[in-house]
C-alpha cells in the first residue's frame, strides 16, 4: 500500500515522534536494547529522487521499515518495481517535484525499481531495496 504526503508532514511526524520518545513516565533510564527495539518498530527510511539518479541507489533495511521515497529535483520521476505486479508503484502523476510516497516493506528480499522516465531497471535511475530479518 502506498500512502503519500508532503515533506512537511513527514517532518512534522518525525518531530512528533521525537517528542514522544523524550516523554518519559518514569525514573528508569532506557536501555540500549530498549531503545533499539522502540526504533525497529518505528523505522524510517527516505530514499530521495534527485533529477537523474536515487539516493542511496542502494538500501539495506530491515523486515517492518517504511521507505519514503520523495522527488527532491526540478523533474518528474516515477517509481517502477521490477516486480510487475507488485503494490508499492508511485505514478509519474503522484511523483512530480516535491511529492512523497511510502510504502512498509514486511519482507525479506531484494526489491529492484527505476524510474523509467529516465532509464530502465539496469541503466539511467535504478535502485535496490534489500530487506532482511529482523534483528539479523
Amino acid at each position: 500500500m502506498i500512502s503519500r504526503r508532503r515533506p512537511l508532514a513527514t517532518l512534522a511526524s518525525v518531530a512528533a515522534l521525537v517528542a514522544l520518545a523524550s516523554c518519559g513516565g518514569g525514573d528508569e533510564e532506557p536501555t540500549g536494547d530498549t531503545a533499539d527495539a522502540a526504533s525497529l518498530v518505528d523505522a524510517e527510511v527516505e530514499i530521495l529522487a534527485i533529477d537523474n539518479a536515487f539516493d542511496p541507489e542502494a538500501a539495506t533495511i530491515e523486515a517492518g521499515t517504511t521507505v519514503t521515497f520523495t522527488n527532491v529535483g526540478r523533474n518528474d520521476h516515477n517509481v517502477i518495481p521490477e516486480e510487475d505486479e507488485a503494490e508499492w508503484t508511485v505514478s509519474t502523476e503522484d511523483f512530480g517535484p516535491g511529492d512523497s510516497a511510502s510504502h512498509r516493506f514486511t519482507e525479506p528480499g531484494e526489491y529492484r525499481y527505476y524510474c523509467s522516465i529516465h532509464g530502465t531497471i539496469d541503466v539511467g535511475m535504478p535502485g535496490t531495496i534489500t530487506v532482511t530479518n529482523p534483528g539479523g
